[in-house]
């Protein structure tokens, strides 16, 4: 069974990523929310996958499994719609400051 912290590995291998010179950079936001998304889309075709395999009775994943891929996909989602949530509040509270 993995272990929680394998939702965040793909964000936390972008963060360190290092440059020739020695110095350690951020990715840009776009890099991190695009792997994010790529994330939630592969936990969400890999609980798909199982489910189909297990009403098919051709899986060998067992139900405990398949309910912990489920639930990893709908936390990832989970997730992304409340990072989504916080841009825009970002974005409509920087679009009404007076200049």
């Amino acid at each position: 069974m993995e272990s929680l912290s394998a939702l965040s590995a793909p964000v936390s291998a972008l963060t360190t990523a290092a440059r020739a010179d020695g110095e350690s950079t951020q990715p840009g936001f776009s890099t991190v929310f695009s792997s994010m998304l790529n994330s939630i889309s592969q936990y969400q075709d890999q609980a798909a996958q199982q489910v189909k395999g297990i009403e098919l009775g051709q899986s060998e994943v067992g139900v405990n499994d398949l309910m912990i891929s489920v639930q990893k996909a709908t936390v990832s989602l989970q997730l992304g719609v409340q990072v989504r949530n916080k841009m825009i509040a970002a974005y409509n509270d920087v679009m009404n400051m007076s200049v």
